[in-house]
Formats: C-alpha cells, sequence, structure tokens
C-alpha cells in the first residue's frame, strides 16, 4: 500500500521470481458481495511521502492483504516494491501491526491503520515504518477490467510469459495448464512451483515455488504468495505475482503482459 523512501533492492531480490496481484489498470471494485464489516475487496489510489505515485491494495478473505506501489500508466501498472500483512476490519477500521515492506532487503516491519467504507468502496490511512510514514487515499480502480468476485481459471495464466522482477531482470516463465510452472531469471536462477486458484473462490491464485541451486540468491529455499491476471483495455492480458520466503524476510515481485 505504499512505498517508503527509497526502494533498496538488493541482488537476493533480483534473482527471486514471484508474481502478485491486483495490478495495473486492473483492479475493479472491492465487490459488492462483501459484508458492510470487511474491508476485503480491491482498491487502487494515491500515496504521499512516498517515492511511488500509485498503490493497488488486495485484502483477502482472510484479512491477508498484498499492495502493490508503483507507477500507473495508460497500458498496465508498473511495480517498484510491495507490502505484505495481516489485519483485521471492525466498525470500519482496516489496522495491522505486522505489516512489512518489501520495497527493502530485507523487508521492514510497519503498521497499518485505515479507514474504509464497504458500500463506496474506499479506503485511506497511513503506514507507519522506520523509514517514515506514508498516507494512502483509494477506492475502485477507474476503467478496471478485473472482477475479484470472479472465480480464478488457470486458462487465464497457463503458457508462456515474459515477466520483469522489480530490479528489471527478465524473467521466462511458463505455466503448464494443470498450473505447475519453471522458471528462468536472466541472470540463470532457475525455479519452479505451482498456481492455484484460491479457494476462496475469489479471482487469486496461490503461489509457491522452490529456488534452484546458484546462482539463485535463495538457493534450495521456497516462497509462497499470490498472483493476480486480468485483461487490459488494450486487449492483453497483465499478470502480477508476489511471494515471500517463510520468514517474511525477503520478497519479490514480478509483472508481465502477453
Amino acid at each position: 500500500m505504499h512505498c517508503v523512501r527509497r526502494l533498496l533492492l538488493c541482488s537476493l531480490i533480483a534473482t527471486a521470481a514471484g508474481l502478485v496481484a491486483c495490478g495495473g489498470g486492473g483492479g475493479g471494485g472491492a465487490g459488492s458481495s462483501q459484508s458492510d464489516q470487511s474491508a476485503e475487496g480491491v482498491y487502487g489510489g494515491t500515496l504521499n511521502g512516498s517515492a511511488s505515485s500509485a498503490f493497488q491494495l488486495l485484502i483477502l478473505e482472510n484479512g491477508e492483504f498484498w499492495s502493490m506501489y508503483g507507477t500507473q500508466t495508460s497500458t498496465a501498472f508498473g511495480i517498484a516494491g510491495f507490502i505484505q500483512g495481516s489485519g483485521n476490519s471492525s466498525n470500519g477500521s482496516f489496522t495491522s501491526s505486522n505489516t512489512k515492506d518489501f520495497g527493502f532487503a530485507p523487508a521492514i516491519a510497519a503498521s497499518t491503520n485505515a479507514t474504509f467504507n464497504a458500500a463506496a468502496k474506499t479506503i485511506s490511512g497511513t503506514l507507519t515504518s522506520t523509514a517514515g510514514a506514508v498516507t494512502f487515499n483509494g477506492g475502485p480502480i477507474a476503467g478496471s477490467l478485473y472482477d475479484y468476485n470472479a472465480a480464478a481459471s488457470l486458462s487465464t495464466v497457463s503458457g508462456a510469459w515474459t515477466a520483469t522482477s522489480l530490479a528489471g531482470e527478465s524473467i521466462a516463465l511458463n505455466i503448464q495448464p494443470a498450473g505447475s510452472f519453471t522458471a528462468t531469471s536472466g541472470l540463470g536462477c532457475n525455479f519452479s512451483g505451482t498456481i492455484a486458484p484460491r479457494a476462496s473462490g475469489k479471482n487469486v491464485f496461490n503461489v509457491s515455488l522452490t529456488f534452484g541451486a546458484a546462482p539463485c540468491a535463495l538457493a534450495g529455499q521456497s516462497a509462497t504468495g499470490i498472483a493476480v491476471a486480468y485483461p487490459l483495455s488494450s486487449g492483453r492480458t497483465q499478470l502480477l505475482v508476489s511471494v515471500v520466503d517463510s520468514a517474511r524476510t525477503y520478497g519479490t515481485a514480478v509483472f508481465g503482459t502477453r
């Protein structure tokens, strides 16, 4: 949901591969089927106090959230970093004490305090960390073709993708129809894993992967996260993925269109 000051992305993140959610031109509203007491859904908007100007936020049914920050263009959303954590909705407030900003390596701890209007699908608040405070203000994403309430389908993501990491490295990704995938980074790090529709029935994928041997910075280690794919107004499809390691110390996101 924000970007705190300068992004410190080391080679560890450059070799990680991920995908993640709620991205560029695609964001639809939080979804009318959600309870008025829940912040669940998708939001997009602007940031203040950040090197990035825009964010896209996905709050899941269990309170877990993933937020990409970066730059919105007329054709796609470019990711500079992401926020991940879990929070609670209560009487129009959404709070999280275990927020982490993965625009830093290792990730830095933060807290999130926001207010939301479930009927209007709006949210605003502040993310505070040792790097400073960033405020955010968002709502339904204008012109978005992403439908959070539709079931995710593997047919949307299967096939070959040429993606880009947070550090600008090329990622060659191939997803099989059943959801297994293999990938190779521009630095020669091979990794593989699975992508599967989330059990909630929402338009989100769960992602798990394991890194291969060196030159992978996290050789032999695993990471988990989420992915979202949605149509763009140009007729292309955007894929966004974010993953973090089991200790929530390092993470990465990749994005691509085809």
